[in-house]
């Protein structure tokens, strides 16, 4: 499936993600078992500010909101988030949503640490065989974010080098949004500021659109 598409339709990503049951049913893989036991790391998005983040929005179609855990900090970047995860939060965990981990790393003077944090959470993920979801990190602060392609390139290349990592396309998004002005969700179109009100958290359609990109990510990769 053409990603432009998927970033314009959430009637295709709805369609993907209902074909998530058959190909999940097929590999014995369900959405069920995916996530049932998800952590949730990050920054605000990932904390819930706004609105529940679109990890949690997704897993809750699936699971009880008692197994679901959130080790996520608003305004911290990566490099310091990675400190709060020992082995044990992971231990039990069907898979590490990490959408914004990276995102005020974004903006911080030097990129080695936080490229040392992306090591980390990859490399426990490998460890222990658990699927990770990461997000590209779009231009929400411009001139601020002198880290973000650099950082990018390396979300890209970790994730391409993990069979079970899968990427949330989010400066893609971003990028075509401003292009044609608007998202169109359920046949009603979205600005930037229906989107992302206050420029940096979603609102409620734009999470329940980014939980049906995600599963429908999902269903294309793990079939």
């Amino acid at each position: 499936m053409n990603i432009i598409n998927l970033l314009k339709s959430t009637a295709i990503a709805a369609t993907a993600a209902a074909s998530f049951h058959t190909a999940a049913q097929a590999s014995s893989i369900s959405p069920a078992t995916l996530l049932e036991k998800p952590l949730i790391t990050g920054a605000s998005v990932s904390a819930d500010w706004s609105t529940s983040s679109p990890g949690k929005t997704l897993a809750l179609r699936y699971t009880d909101k008692s197994k679901i855990r959130t080790i996520a900090f608003g305004g911290r970047p990566g490099r310091d988030v990675i400190k709060e995860i020992s082995p044990k939060h992971l231990e039990d965990r069907s898979i590490i949503m990490a959408v914004d981990f990276l995102f005020w790393d974004s903006t911080l003077s030097e990129v080695g640490p936080s490229l040392k944090a992306l090591d980390s959470i990859m490399s426990q993920a490998s460890r222990l065989g658990l699927p990770i979801v990461l997000g590209e990190i779009p231009e929400l602060l411009p001139g601020r974010q002198v880290q973000r392609t650099k950082l990018n390139q390396e979300i890209k290349r970790k994730c391409a080098s993990y069979k079970d990592c899968f990427l949330m396309p989010f400066d893609q998004l971003h990028r075509q949004v401003l292009k044609d002005g608007y998202l169109e969700i359920k046949g009603k179109r979205y600005t930037m500021k229906d989107l992302v009100p206050d420029g940096l958290h979603l609102s409620v359609p734009t999470s329940e659109y980014l939980a049906d990109m995600m599963l429908a990510i999902l269903s294309r990769q793990s079939k």
